[in-house]
């Protein structure tokens, strides 16, 4: 961790409860396989001029222009190297030798007689051994040394060199049909590409089919396999590995849950100056998971990784920055983080946004530009702004207020599990807003928030079985929820509680036990409590 401290001491120097921060999941961290850069020496070009001329001077020279279909062939005239092809030169009259050399085509000669201006085509021919047809794929994809990038092409190189047993190029088309590039999505051949790679060693490769194992594209979901492919790329030093695996660690997914040993992963992949590991590292301090808690630390790893670059990282960095954690709070700062993350497509860091605007902090306060933040997230299939796009439709802000629509939209969040959404949507079908009327669909939906330990729907459960509403009455059950819920300082289940001992409903009566609950509903704002106690004498 020496360089990761030495960065965080120049980040000292930098001048510079609503939000959702994030962890990077194996299945965002997918890189493809790292290239080398080739460099070919080239010899120190000669210099062909024309001379001056004079009275004397009988030779005569004329301008001629190579052109061949290599962007970085080099051109050798009578054996002298004088550059790259395609470029014109002047050249004396008579028969010169001439020769295109590089790396991605068989050489090519031929013998010009140069006795007038000419343009000379020197066509090539692509070399046909794997590695010459990585090479090219590569140049293809990234659109360097020249090349135009084209994923299509590159595809093309890439599979004509991996059907030759190549190994990079194996795991390049692996990558090309995971992420769609130059060919149709196929998580199925993507993970056959990745296995043929990664038997071979190949560390991408290898990481790569973890995360498909993680996630269960193209193959079946299995944490044990994902873990077994990390650790062979891990065992290669390969920095996406490593994070991959910490984060299986940290999470108990394949393996037991070991904070401590997520935290070794995490770091040694930091060391490579990995955004995602140090994203995730700047979590463990926050959380004190496998570390003492830090969060000074914490916000420096995130402002690191946000600066390389990692969408995630710059939404957490966002978050620090509104909720003042490990820095002074800065809305506006908040803004400008989530913003960059919002650039690059980063869902939650969109909701923020969203929410800043619904808030005003850090932006003038809009409920239309948040609902619009919503929505678009919402259709995303984000359950927290299905949630959020729900409420502005029920209440009217910044959409025409819909029954039907917010009804729909928390049905969306609930079906993913959002608890506050199956909470609110059990509300709909108790006072049947925006859907049938339905007591039994009402008690569905409470007891799954309330299951997740939800204190509202907890609360809303007691009262059904308090009156017998969907379910038969049952005040001892009714306590059961009531306590649940007003342990977690829910005030309106605390005052119910206290009524519950006072009149002895469904527990022993219990006055003492009742005033301390009406105290606890009081203190909590409750002003029914306040009276019960005024009325009681305290």
């Amino acid at each position: 961790m020496k360089r990761i401290t030495a960065i965080l001491l120049t980040l000292a120097l930098m001048v510079g409860g609503t939000a959702v921060g994030q962890i990077n999941i194996p299945g965002g961290s997918i890189k493809p396989p790292v290239p080398p850069v080739k460099q070919r020496l080239k010899p120190k070009a000669k210099a062909y001029t024309r001379p001056k001329n004079t009275a004397k001077q009988q030779v005569k020279y004329y301008d001629v222009t190579f052109t061949s279909n290599a962007y970085d062939g080099d051109l050798y005239i009578d054996g002298d190297y004088v550059g790259d092809a395609n470029i014109k030169w002047t050249l004396k009259a008579g028969s010169h030798t001439v020769k295109v050399v590089t790396d991605y085509y068989n050489d090519y000669s031929t013998t010009v007689n140069v006795s007038s201006n000419k343009s000379v085509e020197l066509p090539l021919t692509e070399k046909t051994d794997a590695e010459s047809q990585y090479q090219l794929g590569i140049n293809y994809y990234e659109g360097r040394s020249g090349f135009p990038q084209d994923y299509t092409v590159a595809a093309e190189h890439f599979l004509y060199a991996a059907n030759n047993g190549h190994a990079k190029s194996q795991s390049w088309i692996g990558y090309c049909y995971h992420h769609g590039k130059g060919v149709t999505q196929n998580y199925t051949e993507a993970a056959q590409w990745y296995l043929k790679a990664a038997d071979q060693g190949d560390a991408s490769a290898q990481s790569n089919l973890g995360v498909l194992y993680h996630t269960g594209k193209g193959v079946p979901q299995s944490y044990t396999e994902a873990v077994k492919w990390y650790q062979k790329a891990v065992e290669q030093q390969y920095a996406n590995a490593q994070n991959n695996l910490g984060f299986c660690y940290e999470h108990g997914l394949g393996v037991t849950q070991d904070y401590s040993k997520a935290f070794e992963l995490y770091q040694k992949a930091a060391a490579q100056d990995d955004a995602t590991a140090l994203n995730n590292l700047a979590q463990c301090y926050k959380r004190g998971h496998g570390v003492e808690k830090d969060l000074e630390t914490a916000f420096k790893l995130h402002q690191l990784a946000a600066i390389l670059g990692d969408a995630a990282a710059q939404n957490n960095l966002g978050v620090c920055y509104e909720n003042g954690t490990g820095v002074e709070k800065d809305y506006n700062m908040a803004v400008y983080w989530y913003q960059k993350a919002a650039d690059q497509g980063d869902i939650v860091a969109k909701y923020n946004l969203g929410m800043c605007y619904y808030l005003g902090n850090g932006l003038p306060q809009s409920y239309f530009e948040a609902a619009k933040l919503f929505w678009e997230t919402a259709e995303q299939g984000y359950a927290l702004s299905q949630y959020r796009l729900g409420y502005c439709f029920e209440a009217g802000l910044g959409a025409e207020q819909n029954y039907s629509a917010a009804a729909d939209w928390y049905r969306k969040a609930a079906e993913q599990g959002h608890a506050d959404a199956q909470n609110t949507l059990g509300v709909c079908y108790f006072a049947g807003r925006g859907v049938t009327q339905s007591y039994t669909e009402a008690i569905e939906w409470f007891r799954r928030a309330a299951k997740q330990g939800n204190a509202s729907a907890q609360c809303n459960l007691g009262n059904c079985y308090f009156d017998g509403m969907g379910v038969k009455k049952d005040r001892k059950e009714a306590v059961n929820w009531y306590y649940q819920a007003a342990a977690k300082g829910l005030a309106e289940a605390q005052y119910k509680l206290a009524g519950c001992y006072y009149h002895g409903y469904g527990v022993k009566k219990n006055k003492q036990e009742a005033i301390n609950w009406y105290q606890k509903a009081a203190d909590n704002g409750y002003h029914e409590a306040r009276v019960a106690l005024w009325e009681l004498g305290h």
